[in-house]
């Protein structure tokens, strides 16, 4: 498979994934986002470990010993933000929280260039900067900023997936993508019932088959961001990804009936020329 394809197919699954786990909160509006984020890596692993004999082999000891600070700091940093990421899109519409989505590459670019020379390049700060401020504009209301809970999570979340991808990237040295996929989500499903299990009364056999559907999407995005790590770098992929959020959003507008909104448009289109200028710099 081409390289070039790997984010394209990563971004359309992502996308479908997000959408369908907003009608998820919207039908089975018992869960919370908690429950919904442990039941999320129950599908997830299950598709993993079924499809693991076809993919890959387990490593070795000596390579997990060696690799384990790493794996449990990209374990914790997972539990963090998916826990955050889906806290927010619980409490919040997507025409919402879409421009955070959209400043979320830009972070990972930012965080990834403090990490890696071949990253560095001045621009990303400048870039930084105004996007910030786009993103004050659009949630400036009556000489007020406007950050409901919800959004400030989000950029949290933007933060904590942005250290998540500088050591992402640096395990894809010695795990290929399949592999280093299916030992993060492991580690997460066994951090999250540790930490985060939910009440197991409420669960019932459709539950675990929409987690099937979303599990594989999940799969199929992620593997697919891993390998065009591998072979085209964090930035050349962030740029294509800087067009899921705008695919979330179109997606929110035609199944979720979301309204859209003048300056949340206007910012996600200034957000999104400034990570392609940067993207395309780099």
């Amino acid at each position: 498979m081409p390289a070039a394809l790997l984010p394209i197919i990563a971004v359309i699954a992502s996308a479908i994934f997000v959408v369908i786990s907003k009608t998820f909160f919207r039908r089975y509006g018992r869960l919370t986002s908690r429950e919904f984020v442990w039941l999320q890596f129950v599908g997830i692993v299950g598709v993993l470990w079924l499809a693991a004999p076809f993919f890959t082999q387990l490593p070795t000891r000596e390579l997990l010993v060696s690799s384990s600070v790493m794996m449990l700091g990209i374990v914790a940093l997972a539990v963090v933000g998916n826990l955050l990421y889906y806290w927010g899109l619980e409490h919040e519409k997507i025409s919402e929280i879409e421009p955070f989505l959209l400043f979320t590459p830009l972070v990972t670019i930012l965080i990834a260039s403090a990490f890696y020379a071949n990253e560095r390049i001045w621009p990303v700060y400048v870039t930084a900067v105004i996007a910030s401020i786009v993103l004050g504009w659009a949630h400036l209301k009556r000489k007020h900023l406007a950050f409901r809970l919800g959004l400030v999570v989000i950029l949290v979340y933007a933060l904590v997936n942005g250290f998540e991808v500088v050591i992402t990237r640096h395990l894809l040295d010695i795990y290929n993508p399949f592999t280093l996929y299916l030992l993060r989500s492991t580690g997460i499903l066994v951090l999250l019932s540790l930490v985060a299990a939910p009440k197991f009364g409420w669960l019932k056999l459709h539950h675990f088959a929409m987690m099937g559907i979303l599990g594989a999407l999940a799969v199929g995005s992620v593997v697919a961001t891993y390998a065009a790590f591998q072979l085209r770098g964090v930035s050349e992929t962030i740029f294509v990804f800087t067009l899921g959020p705008v695919l979330v959003y179109l997606l929110s507008v035609v199944f979720l009936q979301e309204r859209w909104q003048r300056k949340n448009i206007i910012a996600s289109v200034i957000i999104l020329a400034l990570v392609a200028w940067v993207s395309l710099l780099k």
